[in-house]
């Protein structure tokens, strides 16, 4: 294609898409449809700490896309509008912790509030110290709002050590300094804290639940009626969405991203067809991305999963296992052991979401590993065998 020919391409985009920043994930809507009784029970809980300094440490959960960012995103931006208004010292931050270990979420807590005297060396203690410090001589009180804890880096200790650390924060300052808003998307989180992390947690459960068919439809046609020109948009095609997030266990930000890429497809409306093209598109770039970024034992691992399920649903960790010292060997490869393999790889491909495990007891012959593939195992196999190529600079026949 000529670059004449795609400049024009993203011409026609233009002329559909008007306010592509409305299909974002960092666009906060005015209003959020259908979450009225949960923005309720969290701002009554941010309400008593602003006005009266009641600090109460409060859990929001629910599945992911279904507003806890957005809701806390909003909390926070009404929260600081309105203690400005009224003369307030008190102060909501927000901060994502998803990849963060426990240090640097402290570290980046410490730097938004402006602790001075911050260097990348420091320990967790001495980060937790300086901000200690800064907020026992501070005259503000501060609403911390830790979103995505469950996606934290898996360190062991770090999120149980997060937790802890912040919910002694007023004991330790001696004052009411912090009240702390954690967001999460499962519940399960909290089992994973120590008996003492949640004594002194004791939270309050905010329980974000799923929009229906007809709420995921408003919302995503009060997004579309946003972004796109009038019209340009099937009211079937964005039936046909909500169906899908409902039907596939979808979230609205990938119905966002469909959106998106159906406007790139350089059609004059979109309908349920183009819809279903930019599926196609959304999904082998996602994948893409993620393989891409594999190592190469990763990457042998997730093919020979691919080419056994194809034929059945889930592989034990043995035959799994094999499979993968055989592409390794065809390729002259050097192969890890099985239990790096199957327990650090495999965890590394889970937390990907290409994979899941279950251990299964085989009575006597003790317990295995039972791997299932996540995606469509043709699409991971080619996408693995291009990517494979691409970094042994071969061309092999991999089975």
């Amino acid at each position: 294609m000529r670059i004449k020919d795609i400049l024009q391409k993203f011409e026609s985009t233009h002329q559909l898409l008007v306010h592509p920043e409305v299909l974002s994930e960092s666009y906060i809507p005015p209003r959020l449809l259908f979450r009225e009784k949960e923005i309720e029970d969290i701002t009554k809980h941010a309400a008593s700490f602003l006005f009266q300094g009641i600090n109460i440490n409060v859990i929001i959960y629910g599945e992911p896309g279904v507003g806890k960012t957005v809701a806390v995103r909003q909390l926070e931006q009404d929260y600081n509008d309105l203690a400005r208004e009224k003369n307030i010292n008190s102060r909501a931050i927000y901060i994502s912790v998803k990849d963060l270990t426990h240090r640097n979420a402290l570290l980046a807590l410490a730097r938004e509030l402006g602790v001075s005297g911050l260097h990348g060396g420091m320990s967790t203690a001495d980060v937790y110290d300086k901000l200690l410090e800064f907020l026992r001589t501070s005259n503000m009180r501060y609403l911390f709002i830790m979103d995505e804890i469950d996606k934290m880096r898996k360190k062991e200790g770090d999120l149980d050590g997060l937790i802890y650390s912040l919910t002694r924060i007023n004991e330790r300052a001696g004052k009411v300094a912090v009240s702390n808003f954690f967001v999460t998307n499962n519940a399960v989180t909290l089992e994973r804290l120590s008996a003492p992390t949640f004594s002194s947690l004791s939270p309050v459960l905010v329980y974000f639940r799923n929009y229906d068919a007809e709420e995921l439809y408003a919302i995503l046609k009060d997004r579309v009626e946003q972004a796109f020109v009038p019209g340009a948009v099937d009211d079937a095609a964005i039936r046909l969405l909500a169906a899908l997030i409902r039907r596939q266990s979808r979230d609205l930000r990938w119905a966002f991203m469909v959106l998106r890429e159906a406007a790139t497809l350089g059609e004059d409306k979109i309908t349920e067809k183009t819809i279903w093209a930019a599926i196609d598109r959304v999904e082998r770039s996602v994948i893409e991305q993620i393989i891409m970024n594999l190592d190469t034992d990763a990457l042998l691992l997730l093919h020979a999963l691919a080419a056994m399920s194809i034929e059945k649903k889930e592989v034990s960790s043995s035959e799994l296992y094999l499979r993968y010292r055989d592409i390794a060997n065809a390729l002259d490869w050097d192969y890890r052991t099985m239990k790096h393999v199957i327990n650090y790889i495999g965890a590394k491909l889970e937390s990907e979401g290409l994979l899941t495990r279950r251990v299964v007891s085989r009575g006597r012959y003790g317990r295995t590993h039972m791997f299932q593939l996540q995606e469509d195992p043709f699409l991971v196999k080619n996408i693995t065998t291009q990517v494979i190529q691409q970094k042994l600079h071969q061309k092999p026949e991999i089975s």
